[in-house]
């Protein structure tokens, strides 16, 4: 076990197949997956999962390359993680399980549930990661550019992988990541959140992501058969990290049974607006089907 230094939790470990994942677990009645984005870890919904844990059991995952989760250096592509996430899933015997994802913790949620429709209850996809949201963001043109010029980009790309976020970036990461609520509060100068940072090998996870964009692309291209489990979206309204504009699409294509946009948030809402986002949460939960406290040993 880990012990959470800031939200003072002792966190479990899950080992799939060697490699060790790191989540946090509160509360009883039905069971709830969180899954952050990519460069964070569990602890962006320390303001969301207390709340949900009152109904329900939440789940709180380091996605592998992050948090106190493993660092293997490789295995980063969205196929594998969709694989941990369902080898969680089982060994827990949570399902029908509801998902919530930030980011590519969306993407992740979307594509187990494609794959495993009968065991989610329901989707709230936060900010979700599609090679569409991700292009129209500030970042896309890096996207262009690989395609375009890979002689120029791919070494440029191998030298990150081999780099360490340097401390004074750490705030900066962050705060590219904030809307103005998240820059009001001073999101940027937490310790908790900066401290994601702080692994040597978070620049080549975070690459691991960009290199298999072409798996995220294939999530531009579906439409959820009849029967598949609901499907909430949120977005925080000054996103520059992914589009919201672009995420309007992608709701129409999806067919979303509700989406919302917060002004004032960035990429993290979930921090920016916690209120309003558990509130969502709660919602969109509200209809799924209840289920006993389970006593499997864990």
């Amino acid at each position: 076990m880990v012990y959470n230094m800031f939200t003072f939790v002792t966190m479990k470990r899950y080992n799939h197949h060697g490699l060790s994942i790191a989540y946090e677990q509160r509360g009883r009645g039905t069971p709830i997956v969180l899954l952050h984005n990519g460069g964070m870890s569990h602890t962006i919904w320390r303001d969301v999962a207390p709340g949900l844990a009152r109904d329900h059991e939440v789940f709180a995952l380091d996605l592998l390359g992050f948090g106190a989760s493993a660092r293997p250096g490789h295995g980063y592509s969205l196929a594998h993680h969709v694989e941990i996430v369902a080898g969680f899933i089982e060994h827990l015997r949570l399902a029908p399980v509801a998902l919530i994802g930030n980011c590519m913790g969306s993407a992740i949620a979307m594509s187990y549930a494609l794959e495993n429709p009968a065991a989610v209850s329901a989707l709230v996809l936060i900010n979700p990661l599609t090679e569409a949201t991700f292009r129209a963001g500030s970042m896309g043109t890096w996207l262009g550019l690989r395609r375009q010029a890979p002689r120029l980009v791919e070494p440029f790309l191998s030298v990150l992988r081999r780099l360490r976020v340097p401390r004074f970036l750490h705030r900066r990461m962050i705060a590219l990541q904030l809307g103005k609520l998240g820059r009001a509060s001073r999101l940027d100068r937490n310790a908790e959140l900066c401290a994601c940072y702080n692994s040597p090998d978070q620049l080549r996870s975070l690459l691991g992501v960009f290199d298999d964009m072409a798996s995220y692309r294939r999530l531009d291209e579906i439409t959820p058969p009849a029967g598949f489990p609901p499907i909430t979206t949120i977005w925080g309204a000054e996103n520059r990290v992914l589009s919201a504009d672009a995420g309007r699409v992608l709701a129409e294509r999806w067919r979303v049974a509700r989406s919302e946009r917060l002004g004032g948030c960035g990429h993290l809402p979930m921090l920016e607006q916690p209120e309003q986002v558990a509130a969502i949460i709660a919602g969109a939960l509200a209809g799924t089907p209840r289920v006993a406290s389970r006593s499997v040993a864990r």
